[in-house]
């Protein structure tokens, strides 16, 4: 398995993000998210989570108070939270990975899913009782959240999906709506929106700005590029290709590492659900072809996609050798990509580009095996 590396907060001090005045506030800077905001008052601090289906409303306000000061003679409407958090729930991986991210890793008491999560502070937490299974998302078992101690519950919130009786725990429910950004450092800035909540928003900024800086090194790099390769994504699931519309955080990211996406000119944030002749008919001569797939027990190989469906050697990516995949079984992409936005799109530049940053290894693809003889 390819160890996952967190930058160390400690050595990232120096590079601080500004706040700015706003109506007797302290109005955090947010550069590329736009699902949340944050303003610091006397006494108190404000997160707004705007409602990604609907950006004119607010889908949910959390007012933090520092545990230690006395409770403002007035608050804002809104969900109150006493702060530094100390204790929380989280329901996947990824928000562990944001709350490690910032250092506040501990503070995860109960997490949906364990089997699914990487984070080995999850692992050995579960395994010494000190981490609660609360079962999956959909289906949280109420009385070993409450059991855990939690004083909020982290969420993903889906257009339309009630929370059911942990709305009635008394527990408050971050909604959490990173995976709802189009831009890649939009996904990561959500860094410091759960730094407010444990005190470490300062930490949250230094970060934040050395992973930008990185992104945006790699990058600039990939703009200096002569061509403009073709990229092909993923495969067929069933009957249907999925793949990411032009105005999606895929295809932003794809753009930023100097490729060409055949579906650019649609500007959907979502996914496209196509036929085979309709991707044949765009990408049949893209230049490089990424695979993310989850197999826990073996490594896909072009005689594996072969078999799945002959007529994937219509691709030029699979006669010219040119797929990289990514075994998320093995490499945590989903949990960890987003606080290593810079690494993504570093690998996309090496394959799409390989003249480019020949002093970087890959970090979450590799070329896909020739044949069977090639598993390891």
């Amino acid at each position: 398995m390819k160890k996952i590396l967190f930058p160390l907060i400690s050595l990232l001090v120096g590079c601080g993000s500004p706040t700015t005045e706003h109506r007797g506030a302290q109005t955090t800077e947010i550069t590329h998210a736009r699902g949340f905001t944050l303003e610091t008052f006397d006494g108190y601090t404000v997160a707004r989570v705007r409602d990604p289906w609907d950006t004119t409303r607010t889908l949910h306000t959390y007012v933090l108070v520092p545990k230690k000061a006395p409770l403002p003679e007035s608050l804002p409407d809104g969900d109150l939270i006493r702060t530094p958090v100390e204790k929380a729930a989280v329901a996947s991986g990824v928000h562990c990975t944001l709350l490690e991210a910032v250092g506040c890793g501990d503070a995860v008491r109960a997490v949906c899913q364990p089997e699914y999560i990487s984070h080995r502070f999850v692992k050995e937490g579960i395994e010494a009782g000190t981490v609660a299974d609360i079962g999956a998302p959909s289906q949280i078992d109420v009385e070993r959240l409450i059991g855990s101690g939690a004083e909020l519950i982290v969420m993903s919130p889906f257009e339309g999906v009630s929370y059911g009786a942990v709305e009635k725990s008394g527990i408050p429910i971050v909604e959490c709506a990173s995976y709802m950004e189009t831009e890649p450092l939009g996904q990561t800035e959500w860094l410091k929106f759960h730094a407010a909540f444990y005190g470490r928003l300062p930490e949250a900024d230094s970060l934040f700005r050395c992973i930008e800086a990185r992104y945006n090194a790699v990058r600039d790099t990939a703009s200096a590029a002569s061509s403009h390769p073709v990229l092909l994504a993923e495969r067929r699931v069933g009957q249907v290709w999925y793949v990411p519309g032009g105005g999606s955080y895929a295809a932003n990211l794809y753009r930023d590492a100097g490729t060409v996406w055949p579906w650019s000119d649609n500007d959907s944030a979502g996914s496209l659900s196509l036929g085979f002749e309709q991707v044949v008919d765009r990408a049949a001569d893209a230049d490089v072809w990424l695979i993310r797939y989850h197999d826990p027990s073996s490594t896909l190989t072009y005689d594996d996609l072969r078999d799945e469906y002959p007529l994937y050697e219509l691709f030029k990516p699979f006669g010219k050798r040119k797929i990289f995949t990514c075994n998320t079984a093995v490499t945590p992409y989903y949990e960890t990509a987003i606080v290593n936005p810079d690494k993504v799109l570093s690998d996309i530049v090496r394959i799409a580009h390989p003249e480019l940053l020949t002093d970087t290894r890959l970090y979450y693809y590799s070329p896909m095996p020739e044949d069977n003889a090639s598993r390891h």
